[in-house]
């Protein structure tokens, strides 16, 4: 690698968006704008659904405009937290 490579290079990356909240509210969609369009998300309690598949809220594709649209509101209270998950098709 060339020293420009090194600099750009990050050392770690979440494999997830965390969202918090401090107060209730009612929530319809998401943006995830760092993720292609038609990005398969998993909507979950926790950083690793696999483990519990209960803690799975939602689970969709991004639209055109990098949006993720909810079937139903997502009504959060302060203090709560949920996780965007990117998924493979197959996963």
């Amino acid at each position: 690698m060339n020293p420009k490579e090194i600099a750009q290079l990050k050392l770690y990356h979440e494999p997830f968006f965390k969202y918090a909240f401090s107060e209730q509210r009612k929530i319809e969609k998401i943006h995830l704008p760092e993720l292609k369009p038609h990005t398969h998300i998993i909507i979950c309690k926790n950083p690793s659904p696999q483990k519990n598949q209960d803690d799975i809220i939602h689970t969709g594709k991004t639209n055109a405009d990098q949006w993720l649209p909810f079937n139903r509101p997502l009504i959060v209270m302060p203090g709560d937290v949920f996780y965007a998950i990117e998924q493979k098709p197959n996963d």
